[in-house]
């Protein structure tokens, strides 16, 4: 029997002797660890992600599987066997032969109870989704505990680096263990009383006058009495307080007797004695005039825990720790670790969501079959009688691609005659056949921002190109404030049995004040055509600037003109640019933006008094750039080699030697200075330069430092000092 007396507290683990043999001794391993199968360590990461977003919206996530033991390593076995048989041979006294480490018997203590709390990652839930295991270990052996984790996306690249790292791997064990154990020769007692006592007296009096008013007396008396008393009393027998060890087992034996005396008092715990209640009117009703109350409560409980000497108890232990990395234990994690990708060819699908985008109750079709050739399947049929419904085609894709082949076949009401569109190829994870493919010229006409107030009425004629002699003939409409009342007579609806083709035709305006505006209409592919205001058109164009506006240029003075001949309508708009102002936009309205033309002329002012006309050009685009062309010198002067300890100021002075710029700028740098980037417009001149820096130093003296001659360098880096 394990015998508490004498333990050792040994770094790997903490071991009592057994009470009948000195080679028999009883291990309890301090620290968790992975365990071991072999080489092996019990331990697997998957870390993995999905093609499509999960439930959280994460695309990938970890799985753990782990078995913790309450184990030594073999390492640290043979350590412990080493002392052990050391402490034996002392034991034996002078001239004991040696012990052999082989031949000492190390067994488990025998465990009462068992539980165990796994904690990963702090139990944070932004890193762990759960944590599975039994909640309890295997309770003989090593004490196993088999656990499971599911980590989110975050959480599976924390683990992994806290796993390959030194030191702790993330997972704290926490083991609530009692075993048997023989006590020695002392003795101690546990005791716990609790009392309540309750008492309450009620008098009420009650005086019924002739005469006068009733009189009531009520005198009440209320006493709570709780008491409590807990001892646990050790009799250390012949062992020392004052020594360490003997210390350390009777504090053992101390909270052994403490935590079964809360375990007992946990289940005779005195429930609260309720108070009386204050209320006599049923006895009242009973014409009852004296009323004398008297209730009296008194609880007690006595729980005692006795321990003798040599007697078999269950001692508490709470071994704990944080389990050490993978690569701590000396195991390489790339074994360990999986990655997955779980896009697996073998149950990937090909999903096509076929729809056809028609308004069927609206248009002259009365059904859509649509056929899907995915090879080698089997081709599928799906019908469409309006637009709301969805098709899914839907095969395992097995290797191949998202190419298909479909068809339609459109069957039009009041026609025999049908629209079959042939194979197609097909591409892609959606399928929708619009109007314009069904064999329609469907339009509708509607009513934009046109203005009654101005127009009297406009003549819409839309026109197809033939498909047959005849077909479709071109469609005149009116548009007026009556036709605009009954919208289905603005629409156009040909069945043409091939599909539709871009669309033009003409608006004309009729104005209030007689005049007529005609915009012509080209390229048209949309089912609905707005009749906006004859001047909805806007011409926009944006003017830049170039040139040098700080040194040459003071400003640039552009004139537009647009003229519409057909319909006699003119804009002159005119803007000017500045060095504060080097972009404007100009916009106006136009009855057509395809119609008319569109030219500018800009005046160059130069600062010394010139001029330059550019003559008159046309507009083309939607942005236009006058002035000069030129080019722009960038040097960028960088003084971070400068030794700010022996150096208190530079100067730093550039002159471009290109040609076409005589000038010259100077620079100040002190220490903390930043960079300067220097900029010039020379026109066609060759980007050239010289450069001169004189050195102030902390001693007063001077250094001159510059180029040898023109450089074309786009950034200098300050030497140091001479």
């Amino acid at each position: 029997m394990l015998r508490l007396e004498g333990a050792l507290d040994l770094p790997e683990a903490a071991i009592w002797g057994d009470d009948a043999s000195d080679t028999k001794f009883y291990v309890l391993p301090k620290v968790p660890v992975l365990r071991r199968n072999g080489e092996r360590a019990a331990f697997q990461f998957l870390k993995y992600r999905t093609p499509q977003p999960m439930e959280n919206g994460k695309l990938g996530a970890g799985l753990v599987f782990m078995d913790i033991a309450l184990s030594l390593t073999a390492q640290q076995q043979d350590a412990v066997r080493q002392q052990l048989a050391r402490l034996v041979q002392t034991r034996r006294g002078p001239g004991a032969a040696p012990v052999d480490p082989a031949a000492l018997e190390l067994a488990r203590p025998t465990l009462e109870s068992a539980a165990v709390t796994v904690e990963i990652l702090a139990d944070s839930q932004t890193l762990v989704q759960r944590v599975n295991h039994a909640g309890r270990p295997s309770g003989f052996g090593d004490n196993v505990v088999a656990v499971s984790a599911e980590l989110t996306q975050l959480g599976a690249t924390v683990f992994e680096a806290a796993m390959q790292g030194q030191g702790p791997g993330g997972v704290r064990v926490v083991y609530d263990l009692t075993f048997l154990a023989k006590l020695p020769p002392v003795s101690a007692v546990g005791t716990w009383r609790a009392t309540k006592f309750y008492s309450f007296v009620q008098e009420v009096d009650f005086e019924e006058n002739f005469y006068t008013e009733d009189d009531f007396t009520e005198k009440i008396s209320e006493i709570f009495h709780n008491s409590e008393s807990r001892e646990v009393t050790i009799d250390s027998g012949h062992l020392d307080s004052g020594d360490e060890q003997d210390r350390k087992l009777l504090d053992l034996i101390t909270d052994t007797v403490t935590r079964q005396l809360d375990e007992a008092v946990k289940r005779n715990l005195l429930e609260a004695i309720p108070p009386e209640s204050r209320d006599f009117s049923k006895i009242r009703d009973d014409d009852f005039e004296n009323i004398r109350r008297e209730v009296m409560v008194n609880k007690s409980s006595d729980v005692t825990i006795r321990f003798t000497q040599n007697m078999v108890t269950a001692v508490p232990a709470l071994p704990q720790a944080n389990i050490p990395s993978l690569t701590s234990q000396g195991f390489t994690w790339t074994e360990y670790a999986t990655e997955i990708d779980t896009e697996d060819a073998f149950f990937q699908q090909f999903v096509l969501p076929v729809q056809v985008n028609a308004e069927f109750d609206k248009l002259p079709i009365f059904s859509v079959d649509v056929s899907i050739d995915y090879a080698p399947d089997p081709i599928e049929t799906f019908t469409f009688r309006d637009t709301d419904t969805l098709h899914k085609f839907t095969k395992f894709r097995d290797g191949r691609p998202n190419k298909y082949r479909y068809r339609y076949v459109v069957n039009y009401k009041g026609h025999s005659r049908t629209m079959d569109s042939g194979w197609k190829d097909g591409e892609g994870d959606d399928l929708k056949i619009n109007i314009d493919a069904l064999g329609l010229w469907a339009v509708d006409v509607e009513l934009g921002d046109l203005d009654f107030e101005q127009v009297d009425h406009a003549v819409l004629t839309l026109e197809h190109p033939t498909v047959a002699p005849g077909v479709p003939s071109p469609r005149t409409l009116r548009i007026d404030q009556e036709t605009v009342r009954h919208p289905e007579n603005l629409r156009v609806r040909e069945v043409l049995l091939q599909p539709a083709q871009p669309y033009g035709g003409s608006i004309r305006y009729v104005m209030k004040d007689g005049r007529e505006l005609v915009r012509d209409l080209h390229d048209l592919t949309a089912n609905v055509f707005p009749v906006d205001d004859p001047f909805s058109g806007i011409k926009q164009v944006r003017v830049v600037g170039r040139g040098d506006f700080a040194r040459r240029i003071d400003s640039i003075i552009v004139d537009f003109s647009y003229v519409d001949e057909a319909n006699r309508y003119r804009q002159t708009p005119s803007v000017a640019l500045t060095q504060d102002e080097r972009f404007r936009e100009i916009s106006f309205p136009v009855i057509d933006e395809n119609a008319g033309t569109f030219t500018y002329q800009a005046t160059i002012l130069y600062r010394d008094g010139r001029t330059a006309d550019s003559g008159v050009r046309p507009v083309e685009g939607r942005t236009l750039q006058v002035g000069e062309q030129a080019q722009t010198l960038q040097v960028r002067i960088i003084p971070d080699l400068v030794d700010w300890e022996r150096v208190r100021l530079v100067t730093f002075e550039l002159h471009p030697t290109g040609g076409a710029v005589d000038e010259r700028e100077a620079f100040t740098f002190r220490r903390g200075s930043a960079e300067v980037l220097y900029e010039l417009a020379i026109g066609d001149a060759r980007k050239e330069y010289t450069w001169q820096a004189t050195y102030f130093m902390a001693d007063g003296s001077r250094s001159d430092l510059g180029s040898d001659g023109p450089v074309d360098r786009e950034q200098i880096v300050l030497p140091e000092a001479g």
